[in-house]
């Protein structure tokens, strides 16, 4: 099972297997500096900018990851700054949601305690789009690829080297959709706007 998760007085409580769980808490910091370090490379460069305190990018997105996200939650645009401003959007939702997470994450042991419908939602979407950025990265999710559906269990071909990729993306699936399941919410459709 990917995790084990249980209403307790209205907290979500999630226990997880402690090996997938020590590859989160190391991957989390990780997937946030990307995110940062792509907002670190905005700049206000025109007037409309500089009056909203609204930094863009200036440079392509080369980050396979984060290129990931952006087409998979921005619609094609043509007008580069439109791009630019929806990316902008994106990316600063994918940190904002990032730092929710990485405030609950315990520091040790395996037991996750989410207080509020905002963290649950953090969760979510940060194990959801952890998935597609590393399924695309490690070339297990995107066009061409097969799908995962497949249980992981002792059947599985371990000796694939990408085998461990694919059930790290679909860990982070199951595990999204035990927290969205039980903690009983509606959760909305990604929004960054």
């Amino acid at each position: 099972m990917a995790v084990k998760c249980s209403i307790v007085d209205n907290t979500l409580v999630a226990e997880f297997d402690s090996t997938m769980f020590k590859w989160l808490r190391a991957s989390l910091p990780r997937y946030r500096e990307l995110v940062q370090g792509r907002l670190d490379e905005y700049r206000e460069y025109d007037w409309l900018c500089e009056r909203l305190s609204l930094p863009l990018p200036v440079t392509p997105l080369d980050s396979t990851m984060l290129r990931a996200l952006r087409d998979s939650w921005c619609d094609p645009v043509d007008d580069d700054a439109l791009r630019g401003w929806l990316e902008a959007d994106l990316i600063n939702r994918l940190r904002e949601d990032a730092d929710v997470v990485l405030r609950t994450l315990p520091a040790t042991g395996e037991r996750l305690v989410l207080h509020n419908a905002e963290q649950v939602e953090a969760w979510f979407w940060v194990l959801v789009n952890m998935r597609i950025a590393y399924g695309v990265e490690h070339g297990v999710l995107g066009p061409g690829c097969a799908p995962i559906d497949e249980h992981f269990d002792k059947t599985a071909d371990w000796s694939d080297p990408l085998t461990p990729a694919r059930f790290a993306v679909w860990w982070m699936q199951n595990v999204a959709d035990v927290l969205r399941k039980v903690s009983g919410q509606p959760l909305p459709e990604y929004s960054y706007y």
